[in-house]
């Protein structure tokens, strides 16, 4: 069995799923930019698909289209680091159910953090069922049947049963506690709110501090909206600052990562930072979470409303108290900045966290 060195499978997974990320951000962006801030709403009229009825030639539909490939992108990026955290732990015969088991905790907003959990569970039980004792016959089905089936259904098992049912009930009552304190200090829910959308980036905390804020807008109050966007805004732009304050502390590729990421958190697409989060949680996830609370807070004790649920930079106009929205945004991205600046480990010169894509073609 393979040496436990976490720390490489995990990179391994980071290096595959930097470009999906990069990709789906940045394609995200351009479609909020020239689109607008309510592009997902132009939708062309549904047909036999969704896409049956689409004008390319309309720019409102054609940058719709563009926010679908961001869309479908962005929900492969956890799938993408799970496949590669699998294939680091157990070669080829692991990708196939890492995909599928790290798309399903995309789908039931485990997050990157279900998604990571799982591809070590995935990864060394794959390796268990290398050790079988089988029939010369069987052998030859184990790469390409035996254990992607067996994996993916065990391992798939396993994490709707343990890991994605208890975190659906916590992240009820998380939601629940969250929207009980709209009766309080204005700072401490846009606090909450903000700390939760800097702390799993696109995960279950982020998505149930994301519908609380949601909720609450539906009742027509639009504070912890505001804490809501910016709140999530704020880590991209946080470790964009720090590569700034610190930068012989960042390797090239996190460097050109975090430049990638500053745009698509000004798009309010925090995902940007999920390389961060997955290659280093305890010292960047802390970092990210004070300067969005910090953010967040501040944004509501001012008074700063959204009715837009989304949109970044293209909404704060929109915004009641615009201009605090932006002070708001600057202070908790320094915040985040300066923290892991403080606290991070320095990369080892002249070597990159990435491993070589290499040809990936089974041979049957």
């Amino acid at each position: 069995m393979k040496k436990l060195n976490f720390k490489k499978h995990m990179m391994t997974g980071i290096s595959y799923m930097i470009p999906m990320i990069v990709a789906g951000g940045i394609l995200g962006a351009l479609a909020k930019g020239f689109g607008g801030w309510e592009v997902g709403n132009y939708a062309p009229e549904a047909g036999a698909t969704i896409f049956s009825n689409l004008n390319c030639f309309d720019w409102k539909q054609f940058w719709w289209m563009i926010s679908k490939l961001s869309d479908y992108a962005m929900s492969f990026g956890v799938a993408v680091m799970t496949a590669g955290v699998c294939y680091s732990i157990a070669e080829r015969p692991g990708i196939v159910p890492g995909f599928i088991i790290g798309y399903a905790a995309n789908q039931s907003k485990a997050g990157f953090l279900g998604g990571l959990l799982m591809a070590f569970v995935i990864g060394y039980f794959i390796q268990w069922m290398k050790t079988w004792k089988l029939p010369k016959w069987m052998v030859g089905l184990m790469p390409v049947m035996i254990i992607p089936v067996i994996a993916t259904f065990v391992c798939g098992v396993a994490f709707f049963a343990i890991v994605a049912k208890p975190m659906a009930i916590a992240m009820n009552a998380l939601q629940g506690w969250i929207m009980s304190l709209n009766g309080g200090s204005k700072f401490i829910i846009g606090a909450v709110i903000g700390a939760g959308m800097g702390f799993d980036m696109g995960g279950p905390v982020n998505k149930t501090a994301s519908m609380a804020a949601n909720a609450l807008g539906a009742d027509g109050i639009y504070g912890p909206m505001s804490a809501k966007i910016i709140g999530g805004m704020t880590p991209p732009c946080g470790v964009f600052v720090s590569t700034l304050l610190t930068p012989k502390k960042f390797s090239l590729t996190e460097k050109e990562t975090a430049k990638t990421a500053f745009p698509m958190g000004l798009c309010f697409i925090t995902e940007g930072v999920l390389p961060f989060a997955a290659a280093d949680p305890a010292r960047f996830i802390p970092a990210s979470m004070i300067g969005s609370a910090l953010a967040g807070g501040l944004a509501v004790a001012m008074g700063v409303e959204s009715v837009a649920g989304h949109g970044g930079i293209f909404v704060f106009p929109m915004m009641t108290n615009w201009m605090w929205a932006v002070i708001a945004l600057i202070v908790g991205s320094v915040a985040t900045g300066v923290i892991y600046s403080a606290i991070k480990k320095p990369s080892e010169e002249g070597q990159e966290d990435e491993e070589e894509i290499v040809d990936l073609d089974i041979n049957l």
